[in-house]
């Protein structure tokens, strides 16, 4: 019994190929409620599937939609230091949406149009205009890209675009964020050889295999591995010694 808990738990931990490549995260927060369909309840996802439970997310109820790419962006990434700022908003929204693993990047620029399609609302790129959020008067999706390599840069972009959203619309607005470009994760420390001056650097081989190409190990596993093989072998050895207690089947002879 001691091996099938144990065994159990550290499945658990294994967290179902829980970084793998070619990942990236999706966050949906606002100030109002909104709903989220039993599909998006998942840690793991497809972009299809992402895609369809989104657009259905999306009840048309907000003044304006605002879906920021983040290029390159992983799950690991959003608990770096500088992410302050996207924590305490997702965190202090009223309704809000985290789905660790997106199998793929996500064409939210796509999203953005279909959702304004949808909705009725006008599309705006910011990327190719600059301040024109006070210059919106109607419904409005809002399509922002953020390519500062500077994790601390786009979180105060973000911050500084949703705040005026929310100075134009007050609570009235919903934010998707994502990535559509997933994060390569160099495979191999590759040794180079010492070269002679002028000879041409070998051709890199391709790397191949699982282990290539997929994370098994992360800091997350690391922790779980650490409480199943320390702290529940110690908390299974007391729980069966204090069951192995047993009341004494007689009574001491009284002794004169």
């Amino acid at each position: 019994m001691r091996t099938a808990v144990l065994l159990s738990l550290l499945l658990a931990s294994a967290y179902e190929v829980s970084a793998v490549e070619n990942t990236a995260p999706f966050l949906a927060w606002s100030p109002q409620e909104f709903s989220v369909s039993q599909g998006l309840n998942a840690q793991v996802i497809s972009v299809q599937d992402l895609s369809r439970g989104v657009y259905d997310l999306v009840d048309c109820s907000h003044k304006a939609i605002l879906v920021v790419d983040e290029l390159e962006l992983h799950a690991s990434d959003l608990g770096r230091k500088g992410r302050e700022g996207l924590k305490n908003q997702v965190q202090g929204a009223e309704s809000s949406l985290q789905i660790p693993f997106v199998d793929g990047g996500v064409d939210l620029e796509g999203l953005a149009h279909r959702l304004s399609q949808k909705c009725q609302a006008s599309f705006v790129d910011v990327n190719e205009a600059g301040d024109i959020v006070d210059t919106l008067q109607g419904p409005s999706v809002i399509y922002k890209k953020l390519t500062s390599e500077s994790v601390q840069q786009n979180d105060n972009t973000l911050e500084s675009l949703v705040k005026e959203i929310r100075e134009r619309f007050q609570d009235s607005f919903l934010v998707l964020y994502s990535s559509s470009q997933t994060k390569e994760f160099p495979t191999k420390h590759r040794l180079v050889a010492r070269q002679q001056p002028g000879e041409p650097a070998p051709a890199p081989t391709k790397q191949s295999g699982v282990f290539h190409n997929y994370v098994f190990f992360s800091q997350g596993i690391f922790m779980g591995l650490l409480i199943a093989v320390v702290l529940v072998p110690v908390a299974m050895v007391g729980i069966f010694w204090n069951l192995g207690v047993q009341q004494p089947q007689r009574f001491e002879k009284k002794q004169n």
